[in-house]
């Protein structure tokens, strides 16, 4: 099952009652996007694109 979770395309909205939106779709919702997207047309969502965690890397202290 596809999250959002790691997807490029997620992102947090200020409005309390659509807290998800998805950037490649283009809407909002107080539901995950892929929940959305599952519940509209029956398929997992076609856009998912994980997303690229930097690791952070510690320099030496002097």
């Amino acid at each position: 099952m596809i999250t959002c979770n790691q997807c490029i395309n997620l992102f947090i909205t200020h409005d309390p009652k659509r807290r998800w939106g998805c950037r490649k779709f283009g809407f909002k919702s107080h539901k995950i996007p892929s929940q959305v997207v599952m519940a509209t047309t029956g398929m997992k969502c076609a856009y998912y694109q994980k997303r690229n965690f930097k690791k952070s890397v510690e320099t030496p202290r002097r």
